[in-house]
């Protein structure tokens, strides 16, 4: 957490971040009068008012924009909410913060700035999969009986400055590993050997395409070694499938050691709009230069 960069947002209506620190964030106590006094009222339009006035962070990572499709960088972390109004068989607060210590996954959990919930950040193994490790722990909450803020699950989701004295930190949190997989939603890695079966065996440019994926994900070939060939492959998916070879521009782009996720979508959306004259021929061309045919 100490060398974990995040983007900065001078209050919610803002767009444009700046970088900070999130170790320095959490520990910052420049806003927590404002804090305090926001704790002392009870019109929730007040409240709602003061708080889009603070500043707020993106825990998840760093962003061009305040926008999923812009996430540079994940910060490996997921943050969630608990709040009263989901919960509302809870009313102590601290008491809450006290118990979720005990989770060993948790590196970090305060109240929120209303003092009326709290918030905690999670180390998750598999940053690429930030949707998939919310809804597993969605299920691992709801087991002990807390209904975690659905809108969490938003990769690009603000968090609004807060200040607790008692705040729990936690450097040695256990990483947490679920995730829950979707079912006929967005392709994954390891179910890229399963697409062949839903096309069918017929020789159509999408099966060839895939079968060529394939070989390069079970032989972990990567044909994107430069930005060059990296870019020109984006295009001839896009200009061939349109939205749908996205998913095929993530499954060729992890491989590479540096892969982004955030980057590759920026990318990738680059090649819709942009009209490069790239055909499906460019990716065959590419993976065979790799030896994949």
């Amino acid at each position: 957490m100490k060398k974990t960069i995040v983007s900065k947002f001078t209050n919610y209506r803002s767009t444009s971040p700046t970088s900070i620190n999130l170790w320095d964030w959490l520990h910052d106590d420049s806003y927590k009068d404002f804090v305090y006094k926001i704790r002392t009222l009870s019109d929730k339009d007040q409240i709602r008012k003061l708080k889009s006035e603070l500043p707020c962070i993106t825990p998840s990572g760093q962003f061009m924009l305040r926008s999923a499709t812009a996430l540079l960088e994940h910060s490996g972390y997921i943050c969630i909410d608990i709040d009263g109004g989901d919960n509302l068989h809870l009313t102590d607060f601290e008491n809450v913060k006290n118990e979720l210590k005990k989770v060993k996954n948790i590196s970090y959990t305060a109240l929120s700035v209303s003092g009326k919930g709290v918030f905690c950040l999670i180390r998750i193994k598999y940053p690429h999969k930030h949707k998939e490790h919310f809804e597993a722990l969605k299920i691992q909450f709801s087991n002990i009986g807390i209904t975690i803020d659905k809108a969490c699950a938003d990769v690009s989701r603000l968090r609004g400055y807060s200040y607790d004295e008692n705040a729990y930190f936690n450097e040695e949190a256990i990483i947490f590993e679920q995730v829950f997989e979707y079912k006929n939603t967005r392709v994954v890695q390891k179910e890229a050997f399963d697409l062949e079966k839903k096309y069918g065996s017929e020789n159509t440019t999408h099966s060839k395409v895939m079968r060529i994926i394939n070989k390069l994900n079970t032989s972990r070939i990567d044909i994107t070694e430069n930005y060059e060939q990296w870019f020109q492959i984006g295009c001839a998916l896009a200009n061939e499938f349109g939205e749908e070879g996205r998913d095929m521009f993530h499954l060729v782009s992890e491989i590479h050691s540096e892969y982004k996720p955030g980057v590759c979508d920026t990318t990738f959306s680059s090649c819709l709009k942009g009209g490069y004259a790239y055909g499906i021929g460019t990716f065959f061309h590419w993976a065979e230069q790799y030896g994949v045919s």
